[in-house]
């Protein structure tokens, strides 16, 4: 009984953080919340600035509701009788770990392995290497093989744009050359292919004329 009046203790919290964040300007639209009958005469970065506290209000209501979540499952589980069993091994939660998170889902072992996937796992944005690059685990350009691989698809994305720049594509002197190995021949695998057309006129590539003695 104790662990049902923790639980229902810790959801009417949570909901009521959210009704507060909700409250103090969220449930208005941006106008209302700013109290701005224009915005008109406000700088930018004022407005950006608005709206990034916004935006993390936002997503503390997201966490919170999150949580809210992990309260009522175990709530669910409390009256199903699975309550105190890891969802992941099945094995029994420790009772020094139920007795701090009443919600908790997995025993200690598993939730310190899913802490080491976390860790291990690339933050956002961060460089990896080659090898795990989207598109680079189907690059099979250096093994003979002619079907559109994921370099193909790269390079055909990549003509249009990328974050790169003809100074970081050495010896690029174009935008759609700023690739890797941009100066491939494209829909054929001998030059030869490439020199005239069904009607004879001569084919380009990258826009630009070909070299006739391909």
């Amino acid at each position: 009984m104790e662990i049902e009046v923790r639980l229902e203790r810790r959801r009417q919290e949570l909901l009521g953080r959210i009704d507060e964040l909700r409250d103090d300007g969220l449930g208005a639209s941006f106008k209302e919340s700013t109290q701005e009958l224009s915005s008109y005469d406000n700088h930018s970065a004022d407005s950006a600035s608005e709206l990034f506290e916004r935006e993390k209000d936002f997503g503390l209501v997201e966490g919170l509701q999150a949580q809210v979540q992990k309260v009522e499952a175990a709530q669910h589980r409390l009256k199903a009788g699975s309550y105190g069993r890891c969802l992941r091994c099945g094995q029994r939660i420790e009772p020094e770990r139920l007795e701090a998170l009443p919600w908790a889902e997995t025993c200690a072992a598993c939730a310190a392995r899913e802490v080491e996937r976390n860790r291990l796992r690339p933050p956002v944005g961060h460089a990896l290497p080659r090898e795990h690059e989207m598109f680079a685990h189907s690059f099979r350009d250096g093994r003979d093989e002619v079907e559109f691989d994921g370099e193909d698809t790269w390079q055909a994305l990549a003509r249009y744009g990328n974050a790169d720049s003809p100074q970081d594509a050495p010896p690029a002197v174009r935008v759609d050359e700023a690739y890797v190995d941009s100066g491939e021949l494209h829909g054929a695998v001998e030059g030869v292919e490439l020199l005239v057309d069904e009607e004879g006129e001569a084919l380009s590539i990258h826009s630009r004329e070909v070299d006739p003695d391909i």
